[in-house]
């Protein structure tokens, strides 16, 4: 089976480290000529040999959703998630147009264009959350507002034409994500859910959990079915105050929330996405421990001492081999543990030898 990826991130990378036990070749496609996921394919393509990788694959998925509309075009007939799902969620107005259409539980929303920002955000309470419509990721592209002129950064930072969703400050609770697997076949699978702590729309640590969310479980369900999707699902969620879900975003792609899958799972979620592209059956989603991840960003790899860290019984550590920039995503950890409490005190340990000491 020959698989190719469009990206070439260390999503990509994963999947095919995850990928070589099941004996798939791993064709990458992008313009960035040294990132980690091709150091680790067959094959490594520029954009402009599309048409060649396209040819050698039977199966193609993404790692990534800022993927050009030429490029997608012509992979569509073997991409999965479809490239149609892939378009819905480029566009966070049109991801939040489709989920509440459809009665899905999210934040009160209105869409608004430069010239008329300050009258849509004044249909909505302040504080709110202005996000830029396309190439939002890990916090880039979205504003905080507490008051019109907070404004003036997001009309300095965008164009005349882009649209903007205008989003209600959410007082949350806490975070959480569910992700799912949906295969050719039709089979779906969840695994448990994540506790996530965010900095700045960024995600720096994560942890399973002892609690059940049904509501949760069902959404994603529903939305998968809905989307006809196959492949891999993240679905993002804020938990109230008032004990209510709401739903931040989606992810139709492997995702950070889940890394945690390579050591804790039977089936991580990077090999499940492949089970469910290539038709073999899913692989279990239970988890076989308890299981944190932290993210090491913008560090390098001198900065930290590995040997105090990785005494941390539980530990692994995956390295990314990426060029140091600011808040950029360098590698994580994970870390395996009896026990929820036991995951929550070493990931506590664990930051206080990286970071500036916080408590999770």
């Amino acid at each position: 089976m020959r698989v190719g990826i469009l990206g070439g991130g260390q999503l990509g990378w994963m999947t095919i480290l995850e990928g070589r036990k099941l004996g798939f070749e791993f064709f990458v496609a992008d313009d960035m000529p040294h990132s980690p996921a091709r150091k680790v394919a067959d094959l490594c393509f520029d954009y402009s040999e599309i048409d060649e990788f396209v040819k050698l694959c039977d199966v193609i998925t993404y790692e990534f959703e800022h993927i050009p509309e030429e490029i997608l075009e012509k992979t569509a007939p073997l991409t999965f998630p479809s490239v149609e799902i892939l378009k819905l969620k480029k566009s966070k107005v049109e991801e939040k147009l489709f989920l509440k259409k459809r009665g899905y539980p999210v934040p009160t929303f209105t869409v608004a264009f430069k010239e008329d920002l300050e009258q849509k955000v004044g249909l909505l309470n302040l504080p709110v959350v202005v996000k830029a419509e396309a190439l939002g990721y890990d916090g880039k592209g979205q504003y905080l507002i507490k008051s019109l002129q907070d404004l003036q950064k997001v009309k300095a930072n965008h164009g005349e034409k882009e649209r903007f969703l205008v989003e209600e400050f959410v007082d949350f609770d806490f975070e959480l994500s569910i992700i799912g697997v949906r295969s050719l076949r039709g089979e779906v699978r969840l695994y448990p859910p994540t506790i996530n702590y965010h900095r700045e729309g960024i995600l720096f640590y994560n942890h399973t959990t002892s609690m059940v969310f049904p509501e949760g479980e069902e959404i994603v369900r529903s939305l998968m079915e809905e989307l006809n999707l196959v492949g891999v699902l993240c679905v993002e969620f804020f938990y109230t105050k008032k004990g209510k879900l709401l739903i931040n975003e989606m992810a139709p792609r492997v995702h950070n929330t889940g890394h945690h899958t390579l050591d804790s799972a039977y089936t991580s979620q990077f090999e499940n996405l492949l089970r469910a592209i290539t038709g073999l059956p899913l692989g279990s989603t239970k988890l076989k421990s308890h299981a944190g991840m932290l993210n090491l960003l913008g560090v390098s790899y001198e900065e930290i001492d590995w040997k105090k860290v990785l005494s941390v019984e539980g530990t692994k550590l995956y390295w990314y081999g990426k060029e140091k920039k600011h808040r950029r995503k360098m590698g994580h950890i994970n870390l395996v543990a009896s026990t929820e409490e036991e995951v929550v005190e070493k990931l506590n340990q664990l930051y206080d030898m990286i970071y500036e000491p916080i408590k999770c």
